[in-house]
């Protein structure tokens, strides 16, 4: 008996349920009546013909995003409502400009943020107590972050 070393991934049988799970790879492949993956889902069809093919889509996104809805006009709207709104939004304006030469403006902009409301999520309810005025912080360190690359041509 040889052993057939050429494997085929990106499939699974499910035989419970009657399906067979492909990923969208898989599925590209065996379009082509030429390749591995036809021939394999050719020979599964067969020997069930009532099989149903279901097609994942690329990847599951299993960690949520971070910075989630928290554009810049989020920021400026919840900054607003805090008494020393002037002081926040004038360092923002700051930290925006500071940001231009970075490779990830929108990054460093959003590390100033969540360090300067670091309970943003949960701060609406602390509001009351600290007589909703902020204290402002100072902008990160540039020292931190990639710069944007320039392409001179002369």
């Amino acid at each position: 008996m040889t052993k057939n070393n050429s494997t085929v991934k990106g499939y699974k049988i499910n035989f419970t349920n009657n399906t067979i799970t492909m990923n969208y790879k898989f599925y590209k492949n065996a379009q082509d009546i030429t390749s591995k993956e036809y021939q394999l889902l050719k020979a599964i069809k067969e020997d069930f013909p009532a099989i149903t093919l279901v097609v994942e889509a690329g990847r599951k996104v299993t960690t949520t995003q971070k910075n989630k809805r928290l554009t810049y006009e989020n920021m400026l709207r919840h900054m607003n409502t805090y008494k020393n709104a002037d002081e926040l939004v004038e360092m923002f304006e700051i930290v925006k400009e500071l940001s231009m030469p970075l490779a990830s403006p929108y990054k460093y902009v959003c590390d100033w943020f969540n360090a300067q409301f670091p309970n943003y999520k949960n701060c609406m309810l602390s509001l009351e107590a600290t007589g909703n005025v902020l204290p402002v912080a100072s902008a990160p360190s540039l020292a931190n972050y990639a710069k944007k690359e320039t392409i001179y041509s002369a």
